[in-house]
């Protein structure tokens, strides 16, 4: 009687398993190397064809100029790869809030004067470009690809309805200095990104520059959105 139940019971098991009553375990999804992914990630992210940006500066303020007086607080415009970009600088000026309205297209730059709101041809390294931020072979992207260090997986969280990637490093200070006119890199900056899982394109960077000030440092939030968005570029005067 004990081999017949036993009979009946392993024949039970087997049917149940055949009618998909019994699950086979999941196989578990493996965690991405942080590294690898943040690599992922700078190049997904360059191989956009356009994007809108914006950047926002808080804590200690950042100035455009030697003397302290033109204040950064921010960026917004459209990139177009590889070397074009709109964007209007918000900036204080002395006591006033102002705006510098800039025009960057192969290799040239162009921007308004904020008093008179008349456009200008800039000398190429004479003043912030916020193309340069963005430059195939040195720009953020291609930092957070090649140069990002000390990379953790913080975890998978929503950002704007969808999941999102969140990770933690640290970006050299040099080729920031280099792609910021020295505004940003007063040492190792202390980076977050996060990038959209199933694009893995960057939504948003923050960058905070620890050694600015020890209790309230420089922080650059970039975001980027409207990817791969029609965005027409022209000088807008002739340069002698």
């Amino acid at each position: 009687m004990k081999r017949f139940w036993n009979w009946l019971t392993m024949s039970f098991l087997v049917w149940l398993a055949a009618c998909g009553g019994i699950a086979a375990p999941p196989t578990p999804t493996p965690t991405p190397d942080p590294r690898a992914l943040a690599a992922a990630i700078g190049q997904a992210t360059q191989g956009s064809k356009s994007a809108h940006f914006r950047m926002t500066l808080s804590g200690k303020p950042v100035a455009l100029d030697a003397s302290g007086v033109t204040i950064l607080n921010s960026i917004e415009g459209d990139l177009r790869r590889p070397d074009a970009v709109l964007s209007v600088l918000n900036i204080t000026l002395g006591s006033a809030i102002g705006e510098i309205r800039t025009v960057s297209l192969a290799g040239k730059q162009f921007a308004t004067n904020p008093i008179t709101r008349q456009w200008m041809c800039l000398q190429a390294g004479s003043t912030f470009d916020p193309a340069v931020l963005f430059a195939p072979d040195i720009g953020i992207e291609a930092l957070l690809a090649n140069n990002f260090a000390d990379v953790t997986l913080v975890g998978i969280e929503d950002l704007n309805g969808r999941p999102h990637y969140h990770l933690r490093g640290t970006l050299p200070a040099e080729p920031l200095r280099a792609i910021s006119l020295n505004l940003l890199g007063a040492g190792p900056v202390a980076t977050d990104l996060w990038a959209d899982q199933e694009t893995l394109r960057a939504s948003r960077v923050i960058l905070v520059d620890t050694a600015t000030d020890t209790t309230n440092p420089s922080t650059w939030t970039l975001e980027f959105s409207e990817y791969d968005k029609a965005v027409d570029v022209r000088e807008p005067v002739q340069c002698p």
